[in-house]
């Protein structure tokens, strides 16, 4: 029942943000700022505290969820990649797709249901397979999302990316953004021997802890400046969520069912890899939509439907994974 109150809890998240810009409570300019603070503050709050609080004795076992983890994301990039081709798509919402097929809502989502289905056990290994996954969405999905604006800007069909801004430009301005930044700088003083002193810790992970919340209130926002129907009505969309909530754990599901044959892995760390993959998208990709210039409005659809409708997919691959392995 974990993961249908948290996938219900979401949609309210997203409901009050609604709500807030239809009735006029905020306004364009906020979710704008909304998305500029949670991206350059909220973000970098977040990969801190991963990083100052990641455990490193256990390297070995470690290595393997992070193998497995890495591996995942790669067969989920060339997933999208495929699925574009075929459908012979090369716009924002063919790299949205791309994005959310690679990433789900690890922080707010993953967490609490793999811990709630396997103990402590499971917050280890999410822990662990979840390291990777925190870099990477954060380095690698800006680039994706930055090169749909570009290639948009540069056919005229869309103006929120200036376009004299090259794509190496694009790539340095990720790079040298402060979640990245914040990979090393984290990396570093998680060997300090006391860590930081608890007032900075604290401030860090107070407001690391409203990028979730926000970013889904933030997606309300978004979602609140087109038509609901209008949401509903689009079949790419639709498309997507089928791609995130069934192809996807699908596709985990036979990967780790034939791994399962020629390597001896602990049960649970092949159900939660599973479980991982059955997660609707990541709530920030909005977020960083806007900063990339992107259509943050598709972004928040995707959020919206595939959170919402994981409130029915999820038990059920929780099921099958259970019955499976």
């Amino acid at each position: 029942m974990t993961a249908v109150y948290l996938a219900i809890q979401m949609t309210l998240l997203m409901g009050i943000g609604f709500l807030s810009r239809k009735l006029k409570i905020v306004d364009e300019k906020f979710s704008k700022s909304l998305g500029n603070f949670l991206y350059h503050f909220g973000f970098t709050c977040v990969v801190l505290k991963a990083m100052m609080s990641a455990d490193l004795s256990n390297i070995g076992e470690m290595g393997v969820l992070i193998l497995i983890s890495l591996s995942t994301i790669g067969i989920m990039f060339l997933f999208g990649v495929l699925v574009n081709r075929l459908i012979k798509k090369n716009d924002d919402m063919s790299r949205i797709t791309i994005v959310d097929l690679m990433f789900v809502n690890f922080t707010f989502m993953a967490f609490p249901v793999i811990e709630a289905l396997y103990g402590e056990q499971g917050s280890i290994y999410i822990v662990a397979y979840t390291i990777p996954v925190r870099i990477l969405f954060y380095v690698v999905s800006p680039l994706i999302l930055a090169t749909a604006a570009k290639k948009a800007s540069e056919n005229d069909s869309a103006s929120k990316a200036p376009a004299n801004v090259s794509l190496g430009k694009s790539i340095r301005k990720v790079l040298l953004s402060a979640p990245v930044l914040a990979i090393p700088v984290g990396f570093a003083l998680s060997f300090l021997p006391d860590g930081l002193p608890a007032p900075i810790m604290n401030s860090i992970s107070s407001v690391a802890s409203v990028v979730t919340p926000m970013g889904m209130a933030l997606c309300g926002m978004c979602l609140a400046e087109v038509p609901v129907k209008q949401c509903l009505k689009d079949a790419r969309i639709w498309f997507l969520t089928a791609l995130r909530l069934l192809a996807a754990p699908a596709i985990a599901l036979g990967c780790m069912f034939l791994l399962t044959q020629f390597v001896s892995l602990d049960p649970v760390l092949v159900k939660m890899c599973v479980i991982y993959c059955a997660l609707p998208a990541a709530a920030s990709t909005t977020i960083l939509c806007m900063n990339a210039g992107s259509d943050a409005i598709k972004a928040a659809q995707s959020v919206f439907l595939t959170t919402a409708l994981s409130v029915c997919t999820l038990p059920i691959w929780v099921f099958i994974a259970e019955r499976v392995f």
